[in-house]
């Protein structure tokens, strides 16, 4: 049940089985006109102050849930870029390997050499960035991640 609904029907329940209670006792138990306003006047005060309170505890109850959610989906999120920041790294090292193995190579273009370099060093870039977003959501990874296409 969603909390907006669980919300909704516990005041409902609660206000209905209120009026019925404490109508009837009311009724019942007071036999003036004065005596049974009276009461009726500290029975809506007892009502507001108690639905408000369950109102409290419901929604607080609801909020530290989604805050929960919140913080699960971004403890997920972190997690991912750290897995893949680490495979990343580890292809980047091993490129880094077939570099020192190309410069030895008589004849192999330089320009290609250097290319190489720098896309190894944007992409760890980029990885890094993209670890350091704050604010989790499809927008701001997208905004991030394709920043430079326009």
């Amino acid at each position: 049940m969603r909390p907006y609904h669980k919300i909704t029907l516990t005041y409902l329940v609660f206000g209905i089985l209120w009026i019925l209670v404490t109508d009837t006792a009311a009724y019942l138990f007071t036999h003036q006109i004065q005596i049974f306003a009276m009461v009726e006047l500290v029975k809506g005060w007892f009502y507001v102050v108690l639905s408000s309170a369950i109102i409290f505890f419901l929604t607080r109850e609801a909020f530290r849930q989604q805050d929960q959610a919140s913080k699960e989906k971004a403890n997920i999120f972190y997690s991912t870029i750290r897995g893949t920041h680490h495979v990343l790294l580890n292809y980047l090292n091993q490129m880094q390997l077939v570099t020192l193995e190309a410069e030895r190579v008589d004849g192999f273009d330089k320009d290609i050499l250097k290319l190489s370099k720098t896309l190894a060093e944007e992409a760890a870039s980029e990885l890094r960035r993209l670890g350091e977003i704050k604010d989790i959501s499809p927008e701001a990874i997208q905004a991030e991640v394709f920043r430079n296409q326009h």
